[in-house]
């Protein structure tokens, strides 16, 4: 059995070494609208898959900063796959956040694995020792690697004032759901993130928890783990999770780009290389993807810092995180607005590398925790001394 080691360079390395042989099975990869099984047969070869599983199940518990530099690797190759890695990955953390025999029963099978729909689509009734799950819930990327399902859901109204409803969030085996394939995107095609329908079942207490224990640090699984992580709140680090493949997708676009443009010539026979329009935008969108980088990098290596240092997060830093996070996405597809518009015809064909990391690029940011508008509201409001308008940063 292979042992490998899960320094933050032998993961890069590893991921880097794959990210060839994602990008020549990207077409494939979208063809099939899913991960093909090899990918995922190459993840686990290469020691990558359950890097943020805890070390109370065996795990190697690696950092999310430095599993995010795994994301951004794969990314560069596919960004489909890349996606779908990190949704994986995401759940070993998240599944910590339910009770311990929740816990113990998502990693009785060592190699499991979970998607989501983290919307709260679905009702949950309750009944004797939990509740009565129905609903419809889609964008559950990755579902056929999975084995397990965490769906959100309504479970009543808070008794606030105003009252507010209650979020709780359920983990649900696969079997236990309807899956629907209808996922025909413009963008993230591979990813397979399908529908899944519950009819009336029954989801014991101890597989859930309520949104708001995940937002201060009273989940249910929050002291089962020596790391103060999972009794931080869970949206000061889950967004950095979706925005984590942004750079390596443009990256990856970039690399298409210069690739193509060092062969490519005019309808003269000239050496695109040699077009300063073509190598001002070269400069341009690089200059745009590193920015990115430095930017997603700097915002969660100082979230990571300050959660394991039992520090609070403040407003504030919450604020800008958020920005950073939306923001770096939209750079990255600013680099590659400049990339593909230099493509011309070539660049409509949906197999072409450069028009796939573009319309890859738009799917990411269509994510709820993505956009930027909403982050940006946010902190302008924090900065100016007025509260905020949203609870999702």
């Amino acid at each position: 059995m292979a042992t490998f080691s899960y320094t933050r360079d032998a993961l890069v390395e590893r991921a880097r070494t794959l990210a060839p042989m994602l990008r020549q099975r990207a077409i494939e990869t979208e063809t099939l609208r899913r991960l093909p099984e090899q990918t995922l047969a190459d993840f686990r070869a290469a020691g990558l898959m359950s890097l943020l599983k805890p070390k109370k199940f065996g795990g190697p518990e690696v950092r999310i900063d430095t599993a995010m530099e795994v994301t951004a690797e794969l990314a560069r190759g596919d960004g489909s796959a890349g996606w779908v890695w990190v949704i994986l990955a995401c759940h070993d953390t998240l599944a910590c956040f339910f009770p311990a025999q929740a816990q113990q029963e998502y990693w009785a099978k060592p190699d499991a694995l979970m998607a989501s729909s983290f919307a709260p689509s679905g009702k949950a009734e309750r009944a004797d020792g939990g509740y009565r799950l129905s609903g419809k819930w889609s964008y559950c990327s990755g579902i056929d690697c999975a084995q397990w399902l965490m769906l959100g859901a309504i479970a009543g109204m808070r008794s606030l004032d105003p009252p507010m409803p209650e979020m709780i969030y359920t983990m649900i085996p696969k079997s236990d759901l309807t899956v629907i394939d209808d996922w025909y995107v413009v963008g993230l095609r591979g990813t397979g993130s399908k529908t899944v329908v519950a009819k009336d079942i029954f989801v014991p207490a101890h597989r859930t928890f309520s949104w708001a224990s995940a937002g201060d640090g009273t989940a249910p699984g929050a002291n089962v783990h020596d790391s103060p992580l999972y009794r931080a709140p869970m949206m000061a680090f889950f967004p950095f999770f979706i925005s984590s493949p942004g750079a390596g997708i443009a990256r990856g676009g970039l690399d298409a780009f210069t690739a193509e443009m060092k062969e490519r010539r005019t309808a003269d026979m000239q050496p695109l290389a040699k077009s300063p329009a073509i190598q001002l935008r070269v400069a341009e969108a690089s200059a745009l993807i590193d920015a990115a980088d430095l930017l997603y990098k700097r915002s969660l290596r100082e979230t990571m810092d300050t959660i394991f240092a039992s520090r609070p997060l403040s407003l504030e830093h919450r604020a800008r995180s958020r920005r950073d996070q939306t923001y770096s996405l939209v750079l990255a597809k600013r680099a590659m607005d400049l990339l593909f518009a230099a493509e011309g015809a070539r660049g409509l064909h949906d197999a072409h590398p450069v028009q796939r990391a573009y319309r890859d690029l738009q799917a990411v940011s269509a994510h709820i925790v993505a956009g930027w508008d909403t982050p940006a509201l946010t902190y302008g409001e924090i900065a100016l001394g007025q509260p905020p308008s949203s609870y999702i940063f």
